[in-house]
């Protein structure tokens, strides 16, 4: 009800307003302002109560307009061109802007100056200046009628709407909160405002020296870099309001024409000034706000910032969990170059390398190491971007720190390494008897080779073959044991293209004297085609040895004649290769599958519960997934996938 009532005295209290600064004998004002009073309210309010607000003007418009001594025909036909210019205009900005109008950014000046201002008036004047002919009310023709109509509420809307959108968004609690300082300025800024336009606007003669109309700008400018678009908004009103009144009543410079040409001089000198001093106030406010924007997360962000100028290194400001990880206090640290402050350990890292660079690309997850003020080192992920601050190509540096990270992932390659050396422990009865045969065949030839070469008339060709053979054996025992100290070193994970294959035949190889031992009998099926993966070799055939190993011990209480291993690749419907070690032991209790890979679960009576957990590990890591399922016959099958290399660029080393 209260929103109603305020449109209704705004509209009356424009009308009469209007009705004050019309130029005869055209029954057009050179300013009305019960238009922008309901397109202001329109923008203010939800679209679903416009009915409402345009239901209060109608009392208003009709006591204005009566008053007026406007025909009852024409004051019906006005409030429908009034109502179709502001409905047009607000409903192209809610339409564009899907939400309500702010005058702090560009985006919402261009849309309000475009449709509110100059869409919404361009089309209602036809309407306008049609009812005006076809009421015969006032002189003129169509066009006329039209152009004066349209340059009137163009002219409105710019200047007035803007002002009560504004305004009305001040909320009382903020006037409390201006500085007596601020509010000193404020008062004296339009006290100027006033004098220069009442100098220029008023007083002024007939041709003023042109230099004059310049007088307001310093104190619009004042308006827009001090205090943004309420004040500017204000500012622009106050100017208009002095050149409309003084010229309506034979003041100023726009007097020494017709009364139409003086009120199209007005019109235009006013629009001129209005719609630049607004875009370039939006323009300041978001840049601003940008800047807050920046300036607030910069300074509340919960990883250490800095801001580096590109050109010579030197750190401008940070925030304060850089000194924080640094140690530096702000005066000690700003404007000292990185060299200086010898953050980065080595000379090789890219942070150095961006220095005195004219153009740089954003830097991404660069992992390297810092040095604090006392000498604490630590592992952090950095990236870069560049921005532009004060004309001046900078640095925005932000920093994690993952040392933390990099020890668990130290802790996580030893006990990987550790359970490899528990895996090898367990076969070495099996690798001694691989290595032995070989070293035993070659034993047996060569002291074949001896006795043949003995007799009186060697037999070269039977010699070569028994050298052959040697050769051969000890390939075989080098591979076995450049394999085992291949499992046996402690390295960092590396990935490569691997034909999964392979990993597995690898594997398969290693434990093979191991299911002898045990009466397993172990077989193979492998895919045809070559399975690309991207892989740590290492790793890979450890998750496999370890399946391959529990498979064994799965079956310690099955006959001998029952115990059987299948390795499986293959690819399946997400085109991802999986490899899987079935069994015919007794299977899993189902109980137990959902936390098989769990850290220290275990279904073994002496076991520790993390050869299958860093199994997972691992296959996490590869950007893979393992599980294990029951058959529907006997046994259980562990199972784990991983993607399909794409592409060579898919390698990582």
């Amino acid at each position: 009800m209260l929103t109603g009532f305020l449109v209704f005295v705004g509209y009356y209290l424009g009308a009469r307003i209007g009705f004050a600064l019309t130029f005869q004998p055209h029954p057009i004002s050179v300013f009305w302002p019960p238009n922008s009073v309901l397109l202001a309210a329109l923008l203010l309010t939800p679209p679903r109560i416009w009915w409402f607000l345009l239901l209060a003007a109608f009392p208003a418009h009709l006591i204005a307009e009566l008053q007026s001594q406007v025909p009852p025909a024409m004051v019906v036909c006005w409030f429908i061109s009034n109502c179709s210019e502001a409905l047009i205009g607000a409903g192209l900005i809610r339409y564009l802007l899907q939400g309500p109008v702010h005058f702090d950014n560009l985006r919402s000046v261009a849309v309000f100056c475009l449709c509110g201002a100059f869409l919404g008036p361009l089309l209602s004047s036809f309407i306008d200046a049609s009812f005006v002919k076809m009421n015969r009310w006032g002189q003129g023709s169509y066009p006329e009628i039209w152009r004066l109509r349209f340059f009137s509420n163009f002219l409105t809307a710019l200047t007035l709407t803007p002002a009560i959108v504004t305004w009305c968004n001040f909320k009382p609690s903020q006037w409390r909160r201006i500085p007596s300082s601020r509010a000193l300025e404020g008062s004296i800024l339009f006290l100027g405002l006033v004098i220069a336009s009442t100098v220029v606007l008023y007083n002024a003669r007939t041709n003023p020296d042109p230099v004059l109309f310049y007088a307001p700008l310093p104190f619009l400018l004042w308006a827009v870099f001090r205090f943004g678009s309420r004040a500017t908004s204000a500012a622009i009103l106050v100017v208009a309001f002095l050149a409309i009144w003084s010229s309506a009543h034979g003041h100023g410079p726009f007097t020494n024409e017709s009364a139409e040409i003086n009120a199209s001089s007005i019109q235009m000198f006013l629009i001129v000034i209005a719609v630049p001093i607004m875009l370039l106030s939006a323009g300041i406010q978001e840049h601003r706000k940008a800047e807050d924007r920046f300036t607030t997360a910069f300074r509340s962000s919960p990883d250490p910032m800095s801001i580096i100028r590109q050109r010579d290194g030197t750190l401008i400001d940070f925030n304060h969990h850089w000194a924080k990880m640094f140690g530096y206090e702000r005066p000690e640290a700003i404007g000292q170059a990185l060299f200086d402050l010898n953050l980065y350990l080595s000379e090789s890292d890219h942070v150095h390398d961006m220095v005195g660079l004219e153009r740089s690309k954003a830097i991404r997850d660069l992992e390297c190491a810092v040095r604090s003020e006392t000498g604490e080192v630590r592992q952090v992920s950095l990236s870069a971007d560049t921005v532009e601050m004060g004309n001046e190509p900078c640095f925005v540096v932000t920093i994690r720190d993952i040392t933390d990270r990099k020890l668990a992932e130290e802790a996580s390659r030893n006990l990987a390494h550790v359970s490899r050396v528990a895996l090898l422990g367990e076969l070495t009865a099996s690798i001694a008897h691989e290595i032995n045969q070989p070293l035993g065949a070659i034993l047996i030839n060569a002291d074949a080779a001896e006795l043949l070469l003995e007799s009186e008339s060697p037999p070269l060709d039977e010699v070569r073959k028994i050298l052959t053979d040697i050769r051969d054996d000890d390939l075989r025992a080098s591979a076995i044991i450049r394999h085992i100290r291949l499992l046996m070193r402690k390295q960092v994970i590396r990935m490569e293209s691997l034909d999964a294959n392979e990993v597995a035949q690898e594997a398969v190889r290693l434990v093979e004297g191991e299911a002898r031992r045990r009466n397993v009998t172990l077989r193979t099926e492998l895919i045809a085609a070559p399975a690309a993966i991207v892989g740590d070799r290492v790793q890979l055939q450890q998750v496999l040895m370890n399946l391959l190993l529990n498979g064994m011990e799965a079956m310690a209480d099955t006959p001998e004649t029952a115990r059987h291993l299948f390795v499986r690749t293959a690819t399946n419907a997400e085109r991802r290769v999986e490899i899987s070690v079935s069994d015919s032991g007794p299977g899993v209790p189902r109980e137990k599958l959902p936390r098989l890979f769990e850290s220290f679960f275990t279904t073994k009576e002496n076991g520790m519960g993390l050869g299958l957990a860093i199994a997972r590990s691992i296959i996490d890591a590869h950007e893979g997934r393992i599980f294990a399922e029951n058959n529907s016959d006997v046994g259980a099958t562990f199972r784990f996938n991983l993607p399909v290399r794409q592409s060579p660029d898919d390698a990582i080393s």
